[in-house]
């Protein structure tokens, strides 16, 4: 590989570009009151506008009532059951979409709530995305050209998604609710030190990843970090921390030159077969299944 030239250096580049953004599962259903899903997680984010009635949707233990013109985002690997509530029946649709970078993933983990707040300046172009796709659904034949303008709204989905994630993080900044400047400052902890892990995942640094060194770490009790968290992320500090190791395997398996037992040991796993059964509750799939699956077998095995 020949030197780049000194004139070549000093120009200002666009960035390289490798996301690996893939959508699936795309589809709208009006369902009759008592319809309900089975209790399901995935291994990408799941968002919902509900576009009549009323769902309610379970996530491990705790409940929501969504209405018509909420929309809903479902982060990776978390559980959920959604029903018909309304005597009416309801009506929904939902896309699937998996982001192989995990900044953009701990982004919307961390500042996109389950309900999108209808108040913040990115929703309303997050719905006109979500509606475009179901006129998508409209039409009788899906086109190449349409093919494309799928990836286009997925693209544009995403920006609007981190345009509402960095908004939240403003309003945060200037914020005097004490408990949810705690909850934004213990997810920051949780996964600056994961960060920090990973760069060098010894077992000399596996105190990083103890939730109770990190409560010490901010001179806070077990209790105290539980509770604020939860009453604002809608999960636990654990939750959180198995999706950032969750993210970062699923971005690191997709890479050939890493081995599956190095993963493991990137993440915080001393012993692989552990970390291959975790892997498989959180996704239903080996890491050696995820690996070799492409796009189609996604969308087959979720339709």
């Amino acid at each position: 590989m020949h030197p780049q030239p000194a004139w070549l250096q000093k120009l200002i580049r666009l960035p390289d570009v490798d996301a690996n953004l893939k959508s699936f599962g795309g589809h709208k259903q009006a369902v009759a009151y008592g319809w309900q899903a089975e209790k399901e997680a995935h291994f990408a984010f799941e968002i919902m506008l509900i576009l009549k009635g009323e769902q309610l949707t379970i996530f491990q233990g705790s409940q929501q009532l969504f209405r018509a013109g909420d929309i809903v985002l479902i982060p990776p690997g978390k559980e959920h059951e959604n029903m018909c509530v309304s005597k009416e029946g309801m009506a929904y649709f939902c896309i699937h979409f998996d982001i192989d970078d995990p900044f953009i993933q701990q982004e919307l983990l961390m500042y996109c709530p389950l309900l999108l707040e209808k108040t913040v300046p990115a929703y309303p172009q997050i719905q006109s995305i979500l509606t475009s796709y179901v006129e998508l659904l409209d039409s009788t034949e899906i086109t190449f050209k349409q093919k494309l303008f799928v990836e286009k709204l997925l693209i544009e989905l995403v920006i609007c998604l981190l345009d509402y994630a960095e908004s939240q993080k403003a309003e945060l900044a200037s914020s005097d609710n004490d408990t949810l400047l705690l909850a934004v400052t213990i997810a920051d902890t949780i996964q600056n030190n994961f960060r920090r892990f990973t760069a060098q995942p010894t077992e000399e640094h596996l105190p990083l990843l103890s939730l109770n060194g990190i409560a010490r770490q901010l001179s806070i009790s077990d209790s105290t970090m539980l509770k604020a968290f939860k009453k604002i992320y809608h999960m636990t500090p654990k939750e959180y921390l198995n999706q950032l190791k969750y993210n970062e395997a699923k971005y690191l398996l997709h890479q050939p030159a890493i081995s599956v037992a190095e993963v493991a040991e990137i993440i915080g796993y001393q012993n692989v077969s552990h970390f291959s059964r975790q892997f498989k509750k959180w996704s239903h799939y080996s890491p050696n299944q995820y690996r070799q699956m492409d796009t189609h077998e996604v969308i087959k095995t979720h339709e």
